[in-house]
């Protein structure tokens, strides 16, 4: 688990580190799947507003069995627990039948430990889940019984008469066991004229939760606690470093800001930049470049040769276009137009990709000369590469197809979930040329569905070629991996993946001679920043601020899918300082209601109108889908 008092860069790594496959709890109750970045701000948001703190935790998802520890005690002496399984679950994930077992004394003996230091009284519910391999993991910790505590009773089990026996000291009757196992049966009965339904309460306004949701007042009661105790909610976690995964030496709230972000900024004339304005980050840049072209390098084998192909749609900027044919990069282009772009800055047809749906447009611009390779989205464009090639229209190296793999959303690519379709392209692989090569290429992003998920899938991938081969008849020469790979993702110990995937490629595809890697987002993404110029603060109430920016999300399209690292440059020294964890919004000049350009974020002290914020982290889609809206 990770607390959400870490940066926004931080929780968006500790998401994709587990496929998106996470949880946003409230420090009470509360929990709720966040399977995408605006997901989570939407549900922080309002769990933020119900449980009136900003200290939540992000948890991984754990698969497996669901189990439960109750417990009652009194002023620090465990009177008893006992342990259910739950068989079956509602639609929520509440327990509607269960089997009731003792506690273990393994379980129960450092259980009695915490229940004396923390000198607990009253009922209280352990929920975990149990893995696989039998590993026990704790979901919650709930200060109250839970609902099923009548179920116990029916196994032998009356905490609550324990609890009142030890606080009166009126002994309880004996509890006799009728099963081991309990269900649920909803029963509706009449209402008496006399004691009617309560007036239906205000709806929570949000997609999470509901005023109903906690008939035990649990929300104000949390209020009230905070303000009588804040520092229960604003805790050092320094003691968590090496328990929860967060990757931070402690939650302060900072984004490691990289050195040569910093040496790239400071060289900028910002009195007299015009605002909201791209800044070009050219050591940076290079930097990544030449890395991604050593480890290449590296990579290759004297059977197989890596090479890296920058996608142009990322960021077709001229100087990163440069950097990419400098660095021995091929071009993947989506449309002749991205095509006409790179021999614009040097790249020969021999050097290009073409991929994507849209490869033919606009008409008229297919290149006579031999381009590297061609791949098919679809059926359609596979048949339609195929005609071009038999009439002479059509010239390339190598000719492929690009892959959908099974139970993965998207529109790109010939899917493979059926065998109807499976066949279909078995039979259409006949079609291309068998005077040029075979390939596959495979794309799907692992900022979206996590780092071991697309590794996972890669692997799958190489089992479908294999398939592939021996229904073709047609050897895989050309393997295409497309990674939509965040930066942090890409660049940090990943040497040892690579290696990997060019060894089990080789293995399962022996007359593999190429493997192409796009590592486009991973280059482009950190090569710009974006400057803006804070037009106006306002104050909302003692803990809330609100500013305005000349920036928007006309500027900043990619806010929505993940966090960026923001500077403010202080206007009388130059510094540029790191902004915090904290409880400003920055509103974007648009007459829209959805353009907030950051939020959460904490404006260093001296702040005023005219300084300027640097978004970093906007050289990819942010530049490239970036679009001119309310400048007249």
């Amino acid at each position: 688990f990770i607390s959400t008092e870490h940066s926004d860069w931080d929780l968006h790594a500790f998401c994709r580190k587990h496929d998106w496959r996470v949880w946003l709890k409230g420090p009470y109750y509360d929990a709720v799947r966040t399977s995408s970045w605006d997901v989570f701000e939407g549900a922080r948001a309002e769990l933020s507003k119900v449980w009136s703190t900003q200290r939540l935790f992000l948890q991984a998802h754990v698969s497996g069995y669901e189990e439960s520890v109750m417990l009652c005690a009194y002023k620090g002496e465990l009177l008893g627990c006992v342990s259910m399984r739950k068989r079956d679950l509602t639609e929520e994930g509440k327990t509607w039948a269960g089997d009731v077992t003792e506690v273990t004394e393994e379980f129960a003996a450092p259980l009695r430990e915490i229940i004396r230091e923390v000198n607990w009284t009253g009922g209280a519910e352990l929920e975990m889940v149990r893995d696989p391999e039998g590993q026990r993991w704790l979901l919650e910790w709930n200060p109250r019984f839970p609902a099923w505590m009548h179920g116990a009773t029916i196994a032998g089990c009356n905490l609550a008469a324990l609890l009142v026996e030890a606080a009166t000291g009126i002994p309880a009757e004996k509890t006799t066991a009728t099963s081991g196992e309990f269900t649920r049966v909803v029963l509706e009965v009449p209402v008496r004229s006399r004691y009617p339904l309560p007036p239906l309460p205000e709806p929570f306004a949000g997609g999470v939760g509901h005023s109903m949701k906690h008939p035990s007042g649990m929300p104000a009661l949390a209020e009230r606690l905070h303000k009588l105790h804040p520092h229960l909610m604003s805790g050092d976690t320094r003691a968590e470093h090496g328990k929860n995964g967060g990757g931070s030496s402690y939650a302060n709230g900072v984004a490691a800001i990289p050195s040569s972000f910093v040496h790239d900024l400071s060289s900028h004339n910002y009195d007299a930049l015009q605002t909201p304005s791209f800044l070009f980050l050219d050591k940076t840049a290079a930097d990544l470049f030449a890395r991604a072209s050593t480890l290449t390098r590296s990579l290759s084998t004297p059977e197989t040769h890596v090479i890296n192909g920058y996608s142009i749609k990322t960021n077709p900027d001229e100087r990163l276009l440069k950097l990419a044919l400098e660095s021995g990069f091929l071009a993947e282009a989506i449309s002749l137009l991205e095509v006409q772009n790179a021999f614009a800055v040097g790249f020969k047809p021999q050097q290009i990709i073409l991929n994507g749906p849209g490869k033919w447009w606009p008409e008229g611009l297919m290149p006579k000369e031999r381009l590297h390779a061609v791949f098919c989205d679809s059926i359609a464009d596979l048949k339609r590469v195929a005609a071009a090639a038999a009439k002479g229209d059509l010239q390339s190296a190598v000719f492929g197809i690009r892959l959908r793999p099974p139970h993965i959303t998207s529109r790109f690519g010939i899917p493979l979930d059926t065998p109807d379709n499976f066949r279909a392209l078995v039979d259409s692989i006949a079609l291309l040329p068998r005077d040029s090569a075979f390939g596959v290429h495979f794309h799907m992003a692992s900022s979206h569905i996590g780092v071991r998920q697309w590794w996972h899938l890669y692997q799958s991938m190489l089992r479908w070629c294999r398939s592939l081969e021996k229904l073709t008849g047609r050897q895989i020469e050309v393997l295409d991996i497309g990674g939509g790979w965040f930066p942090d993702d890409w660049q940090d110990g990943r040497e040892d993946d690579f290696k990997n995937a060019v060894k089990h490629a080789s293995a399962m595809l022996p007359r593999l001679r190429e493997i192409i890697s796009e590592p486009g987002k991973a280059m482009a993404q950190p090569s710009m920043a974006l400057a803006m110029r804070v037009l106006e603060i306002q104050k909302i109430s003692d803990d809330s601020t609100e500013a305005v920016v000349d920036g928007s999300i006309a500027e900043l399209p990619m806010y929505f899918f993940y966090p960026h690292r923001i500077l403010r440059r202080d206007s009388r020294t130059g510094e540029l300082e790191p902004l915090r964890r904290g409880t400003t919004r920055l509103m974007g000049r648009l007459c829209m209601e959805h353009d907030e350009v950051a939020s959460n974020v904490k404006l260093p002290e001296g702040t005023q109108p005219g300084d300027v914020l640097i978004f970093c982290d906007a050289g990819g889609y942010d530049r490239s889908m970036s679009y001119v809206f309310g400048r007249g």
